[in-house]
This record gives C-alpha cells, sequence and structure tokens, in this order.
C-alpha cells in the first residue's frame, strides 16, 4: 500500500505467523478502504494520514497482544 511508508532500510522484516495471515490481510484491506473512503469525502491528505496512524497503532496493539498469547501457547504448549 503505498500511503504507509516502506519499512526502514535497517528494519528486519516481520514474519506474519499463518495464524494470523487473515487478520492482516482484513486489517490491510480496512486501511486500503479507509483511505478511499477519506479521500473521496475531500479530507485532507494530513487528516488521512493521521486516521491511518491511528488504526496501524491500534491494531500494531492488537497484533502485538494475539503474537504473544501465541508465544505464551507455545511455552506452554
Amino acid at each position: 500500500m503505498e500511503e504507509l511508508r516502506p519499512m526502514s532500510p535497517g528494519a528486519t522484516p516481520l514474519t506474519i505467523p499463518p495464524e494470523l495471515a487473515a487478520s492482516v490481510a482484513r486489517h490491510q484491506a480496512h486501511l486500503a478502504a479507509l483511505i478511499a473512503s477519506l479521500r473521496a469525502a475531500g479530507i485532507a491528505e494530513d487528516m488521512v494520514a493521521a486516521s491511518v496512524r491511528t488504526l496501524v497503532d491500534s491494531y500494531a496493539d492488537e497484533l502485538t497482544a494475539a503474537l504473544r498469547e501465541m508465544l505464551k501457547g507455545q511455552l506452554h504448549g
């Protein structure tokens, strides 16, 4: 998605566990729809960026919690 900045040069790509692939794809689709809707409504690009950042930050928290739970299950399973 061109609206999101690419990973910084020194960053390591995150491998998404198969169990979370559908969730990640769903959130990417929601982000794309949000961007299209905001732009269609004539929202200024800085507001579009702020809205996307808010949603991405929220999803990062959700994804981190899911990954922690998965790791707990692997350690105790």
